[in-house]
Parts: C-alpha cells; sequence; structure tokens
C-alpha cells in the first residue's frame, strides 16, 4: 500500500503507475547527469579565475592554492547533482533512506574489500596499458582537466585527500546512494545495473570506461549486501589510494615504473581478493544476496523505460561524445 492506493487489485493499473514512476526517475536520473557534465565542464573556470586575479595582483599562484581551488570545484561538481536527485528520490514504498550510513552488516567489508581491489587493480592494470599506448600514439586525446598528483609537501597531501578521499565520499553518495537506492524499488540488480553505468560514464575517459564499470557493479553489489554506505566508502578510498600511488609513481619515475608499480600491487590485490573469495563463499552460502523484484514491470518493461527516457538517452549521449570525442578527432584527423 502507497498512501490510498490498494497494490495487486488492479495489475494494469499497477504496472501503469509503476512505469510513470520509472519513466519520472530515470528522467531525474538523465537530468542529474546532465547537471554532473555541465558542473565538471565549468570545474576549470574558478581555477583560471583565481589564476588571473592573483597574476593581475603580481601574486604567484602556488600549487596549495590551486589544490584548494580544484577541491572545491570537485566538491561543487558532485553536491550540485547530489542535492538535485535528492528532491527526485524514487518511490519509496520500502522506506529505504537514500543515504544508509548506519552500522554496516558485520564481517562484510574485509572480504569485500579484497575482492574489489583485486578486480579492480587488474581492470585499472590493464587500463594503465590502454593510457600508455593512446598517450604514445595519440598524445592530445586525454582530457586535460586529469592533472597529475604534486610530488611533494601539502600539495601532495591535499592532492591525495582531492583524488582519494572526496571522491570516495561523494561518488557513493551520488552513485551507490541516491541513484542506487531511489532505484532499488525497481529491483536490486536493476538499480546495481543502472548505477555501475552511470558511474562509468560520468568518467568521462576511455582508459577508465570498463574499470569504473566493474567498480560500479562490486560497489553496488556490496552497498547492497552490506546495508551502509560506509563499507564501499571504506573499499573506495583504499582504491583510489593505491589508484593514485600508481599514478604518482609515473609522475616520478615515467610510464615504465607506473606499469611496474601497477603490476605489483595488482599481483597482491588478486591474492587478497582470493581469499576474500574464500571467506565470502563460505560465510554467505545459502544465503539471498539480493531481494527479488515484487514489482509490476517485467524486466524488459524496465530496461524498455530505459531506451525511452528522452533525458537519461541525451544525458548518456553527451558523456559519450565527452569521452570519445577527443580520441575520434585525433584519429580521423590522421
Amino acid at each position: 500500500m502507497e498512501g490510498d492506493i490498494l497494490w495487486g487489485i488492479d495489475p494494469e493499473r499497477d504496472r501503469r503507475l509503476e512505469r510513470h514512476a520509472l519513466g519520472r526517475y530515470l528522467a531525474a536520473v538523465g537530468f542529474t547527469m546532465l547537471l554532473f557534465l555541465l558542473a565538471a565542464l565549468s570545474t576549470s573556470l574558478p581555477v583560471d579565475l583565481l589564476r588571473r586575479y592573483l597574476q593581475g595582483r603580481g601574486i604567484p599562484v602556488t600549487q596549495t592554492m590551486t589544490q584548494l581551488v580544484n577541491m572545491a570545484s570537485y566538491c561543487y561538481s558532485l553536491l550540485l547533482p547530489l542535492l538535485f536527485l535528492a528532491l527526485f528520490r524514487g518511490p519509496g514504498r520500502t522506506g529505504r533512506p537514500l543515504f544508509p550510513l548506519g552500522r554496516p552488516r558485520r564481517g562484510i567489508l574485509f572480504p569485500a574489500l579484497g575482492i574489489c581491489l583485486g578486480v579492480c587493480s587488474l581492470s585499472n592494470y590493464l587500463s594503465t596499458w590502454v593510457s600508455v599506448l593512446i598517450q604514445e600514439r595519440f598524445p592530445d586525446t586525454l582530457p586535460s582537466h586529469q592533472a597529475t598528483l604534486p610530488s611533494e609537501g601539502l600539495p601532495l597531501v591535499l592532492g591525495l585527500i582531492s583524488a582519494a578521499v572526496l571522491p570516495a565520499i561523494l561518488e557513493e553518495l551520488l552513485f551507490r546512494g541516491a541513484i542506487l537506492q531511489g532505484a532499488r524499488p525497481f529491483g536490486d540488480g536493476f538499480a546495481i545495473l543502472l548505477s555501475a553505468l552511470t558511474f562509468a560514464l560520468c568518467h568521462t575517459t576511455v582508459p577508465q570506461l570498463i574499470p569504473a564499470l566493474l567498480a560500479g557493479l562490486l560497489f553496488g553489489f556490496f552497498t547492497v549486501l552490506s546495508g551502509s554506505l560506509w563499507v564501499t566508502i571504506a573499499i573506495h578510498c583504499c582504491y583510489n589510494l593505491l589508484a593514485s600511488a600508481v599514478e604518482l609513481a609515473g609522475t616520478l619515475g615515467g610510464p615504465h615504473t607506473q606499469l611496474t608499480v601497477s603490476a605489483s600491487i595488482t599481483a597482491l590485490s588478486l591474492l587478497y581478493c582470493l581469499g576474500g573469495c574464500l571467506v565470502l563463499s563460505v560465510r554467505l552460502r545459502g544465503e539471498r544476496l539480493l531481494e527479488p523484484y515484487r514489482g509490476a514491470l517485467t524486466p524488459a518493461r524496465r530496461f524498455r523505460a530505459v531506451g525511452c527516457s528522452i533525458p537519461l538517452l541525451a544525458a548518456i549521449a553527451a558523456l559519450c561524445w565527452t569521452t570519445w570525442r577527443p580520441l575520434l578527432e585525433e584519429v580521423l584527423g590522421r
């Protein structure tokens, strides 16, 4: 029962109401992704304005100033769509909060950490190879806003916070919080897949598409399994720190050092992943991992709704164009 509506009496009416609710929610997700893209594309503006202001007054622009402005710009680019989507939370028949920040289920964090680090480190290692190949053949194709980490001092600390801690908190609140939890009334599997796809698309770099998609699927699954965002916030932060270590190795030692460090991290993470899989397989034996969908729509109707959502399709097209345009222009230009 939702309000004064009795569910299960008229199946056709139930399908119509649920299809309308799903369409409204997917439209909100589409507008959220467009808002994220516009905010992300404008994050360089505050840095440029600060640089011009300081240079006009003869004040040198330090790396610390730049990192602080970058952190503020990044927070703005995610908080704006997060607040927007929070106003359009999905149909809450189950009464779930959009941001489950309670105590997580015991015994999930450390096995989940191993599984996620193993899979994500392997995919990140492969993406590092892709990045090296792209930079060698098409040096101008990777987005210019992805600056390398500073190599020392306070700028390095601020850079690590900006690259590891802030994304772990804000991205989990947006993708595994508002997007995933809002879509769970339409099925846990559907919600995990939708949040993973939006997570991957919003990275807007070719080498990170597959790693972000795999990470999104795992993070979504363990958010549902643990019942708390704290588990995936911790996992996401650890993964980002390892990725930052790989990036820092490339900054200090070049591409070959970067690949060596990435390979070492991947090997250790895969061993940890094996242990995590064994522990969880024993602990969760015979247990239902995801709640079954009890709504009125078939899987085909739910995915058809995705293909009929104009705001969502527009957001996907805009994000794909942003991701692939530099590479396509370089390839076609040659």
